[in-house]
């Protein structure tokens, strides 16, 4: 799905609310946590409110990521074959840390 530039900076806005909101719940929620515990972290990943808010903020973090280099991509590089390659690496990047980050953190609490 090809976007506009307005869509794109109107959901690059929006990711980012999203991004910021999530991150600071889950930096208060995680402050009473001990971060080296591997139980007590996934006591809180149990949670699925918890898992919930962090799937949100993951996923907003990459959405907010693909946009703003998509921008910085149509801003610097001229050359459409080469644009190409570069998107398609980029995209192909971004799912692939997607699926390994969250298949990980899936397989993690099951």
């Amino acid at each position: 799905m090809r976007l506009d530039y307005s869509k794109s900076w109107i959901l690059q806005k929006l990711s980012a609310i999203i991004f910021l909101l999530f991150l600071i719940y889950l930096v208060f929620s995680l402050k009473n946590i001990d971060l080296k515990n591997h139980n007590e972290l996934l006591v809180w990943f149990s949670s699925f409110f918890n898992f919930f808010s962090f799937t949100l903020l993951f996923s907003a973090v990459i959405v907010h990521s693909k946009l703003g280099l998509n921008s910085i991509i149509d801003d610097y590089i001229h050359e459409i074959k080469i644009k190409k390659k570069i998107l398609f690496l980029k995209n192909l990047s971004f799912i692939t840390i997607y699926i390994v980050v969250m298949g990980s953190l899936i397989k993690t609490l099951l």
